[in-house]
């Protein structure tokens, strides 16, 4: 049987990334980033544990507890930083920190300009673009209050629909 000779300048294809766009090595990262979320989440979810978070232990774990629990609805508040180096282009993303927070509902944004949280000019600001206020810490120390923007988006592709509620 004869071999058959490839061209001495035929060599296996490797991919150069110096051929990708930036923005498709951003999509790329992204995807990767939200995979491995999806897939911690769903691992989670198949195997519970004693560490597994539920809706209870989220309410139970909510900071200022009681206040969370009457005037807004417990959320696991996930940072995480991104980094971008321009030269070379290249993405870093640091581990997500959980930890527990409270989304307070608008008509109760009174209860914390009451309590300090935050001021009329906070309220204003945010009341302009149409959110709402999160916070993460006792209500009666120091918390971190921030305003945060509902993803109509997101709890369409999670719930699988598609009707705007």
């Amino acid at each position: 049987m004869a071999r058959r000779r490839t061209p001495s300048n035929a060599s296996s294809y490797s991919a150069s990334s110096s051929g990708m766009s930036s923005g498709v090595k951003l999509a790329i990262a992204a995807a990767i980033f939200a995979l491995g979320l999806g897939l911690g989440v769903a691992l989670s979810t198949l195997n519970p544990t004693p560490q597994t978070v539920d809706a209870i232990s989220l309410d139970v774990s909510a900071p200022s507890r009681d206040f969370c629990n009457n005037y807004g609805a417990s959320a696991m508040v996930m940072t995480s930083h991104v980094y971008v180096t321009l030269n070379p282009f290249n993405v870093f993303v640091s581990q997500a920190k959980a930890v527990p927070g409270c989304v307070v509902l608008p008509n109760n944004w009174n209860l914390l300009l009451q309590k300090n949280a935050i001021t009329d000019q906070d309220i204003r600001d945010c009341k302009d673009r149409m959110n709402t206020f999160g916070y993460t810490g006792d209500l009666e120390k120091t918390p971190s209050v921030e305003c945060v923007y509902e993803s109509r988006d997101a709890k369409k592709q999670l719930t699988g629909n598609n009707i705007a509620q």
